[in-house]
């Protein structure tokens, strides 16, 4: 019997990348404790991140464009409307973020000393014009709703993934001299101090995710499937491991030398905000094997406590990113807008987690569970 056959069988939940969409939240919560605080990361914290930067904000990404070949209401207009929503939410949970700064302020501006009201300033002005994960994927569902109106095959969005990724290094931080057209151009593809991530980079995740959305509805053995493409994943990663010791050993011009971890940490950092295309093909290998992994050993097992948990991180996953980071700014501006140490970050994630689980649950019991914050 064929894997993938010519009839659309597969159409359920792909419950794996619900999972493993919830399972990468904790590492979220950990990573954004240091960066939102300005922490200097140990060397166990940058070891996680390095290898975090090989799925992170790609999972969702993909996942978004996955997701709408099994959502019978993805039309067109729906999608735009889900893209203008998602923006408009990045600029409420800006507001959201500039009062997180805000609200310490005057308990600790006595206490400041140059450098905490310098960061102060710069943070504030930085999330007043925030660019993030929401913007981003508002940003594709609009570019996935037009693509669906005009009726691009399958075909076509792994040829648009590919020539996207080869063209997204050519012109990123592309200047445009006209008023206010050029602010926008900086969000689509440009670089600033307050984008964080761009939509031309991440665009090929989604556009090839709507590709395995569509492949994956004729997968006629999941089972077998997996078993044929973790091997594939596996050698694709090695490939791409041993290219990066390479690139470190053996360093061009223009990387130098990386000599320590930290500096090693910001490389991958670059490369994970401005991925090409094999670093692209690297993530989704990444994001291959660990959803294969997902559905070979958990298949046959019903959900516990923490696989519950990770599946209502998924569901809500909008409103946790939203609020942790709220909570992080707060705990940073009563610290007067200061680093922490390693100890004091590890209380904070933990904190932050708990608060954040409290909030989320709260809006969920309040609203009956209607409000599903995906």
């Amino acid at each position: 019997m064929k894997i993938i056959g010519s009839k659309e069988v597969n159409t359920g939940r792909q419950t794996e990348y619900d999972y493993l969409k919830g399972m990468f939240m904790p590492f979220i919560f950990l990573i954004h404790a240091y960066q939102a605080t300005g922490s200097e990361q140990g060397p166990f914290v940058s070891v996680i991140y390095i290898f975090a930067t090989m799925s992170g904000a790609a999972i969702y990404i993909f996942v978004a464009g996955f997701g709408t070949a099994y959502d019978s209401s993805s039309s067109p207009a729906v999608l735009c409307r889900r893209g203008i929503r998602l923006i408009v939410y990045q600029y409420l949970t800006n507001i959201l973020y500039v009062l997180a700064l805000l609200v310490p302020y005057p308990f600790v501006k006595n206490a400041l000393n140059a450098e905490g009201t310098e960061t102060f300033r710069v943070m504030t002005w930085v999330y007043i014009q925030f660019i993030n994960i929401f913007f981003i994927t508002g940003v594709i569902y609009l570019i996935l709703a037009l693509l669906k109106k005009i009726g691009l095959p399958l075909i076509g969005y792994l040829i648009a993934g590919v020539v996207t990724s080869v063209a997204a290094p050519a012109v990123y931080g592309t200047q445009v001299d006209v008023p206010g057209l050029g602010y926008v151009v900086t969000l689509l593809i440009g670089e600033a101090p307050f984008v964080s991530f761009t939509p031309l980079y991440f665009l090929p995740y989604a556009l090839i995710g709507v590709a395995a959305g569509r492949i994956y509805r004729k997968i006629t053995d999941k089972t077998a499937f997996y078993k044929r493409m973790i091997p594939v994943s596996v050698f694709v990663i090695l490939i791409w491991w041993i290219s990066v010791y390479v690139r470190l050993r053996y360093p061009t011009e223009d990387l130098g030398y990386i000599t320590d971890l930290a500096s090693f940490s910001q490389m991958m950092d670059y490369a994970y905000s401005c991925p090409d295309l094999w670093h692209v093909i690297a993530s989704l290998a990444h994001i291959m094997l660990f959803a294969g992994m997902i559905f070979i050993c958990g298949r046959d097992r019903e959900p516990g406590i923490i696989r519950s948990q990770f599946l209502y991180y998924s569901r809500h996953i909008t409103g946790y990113y939203a609020v942790h980071l709220a909570v992080y700014l707060v705990a940073f501006g009563l610290h007067s807008y200061m680093g922490f140490e390693p100890p004091a970050v590890w209380i904070l994630t933990l904190i932050s987690m708990i608060t954040t689980e409290i909030i989320i649950r709260s809006v969920d019991l309040t609203t009956g569970g209607n409000v599903k914050m995906k």
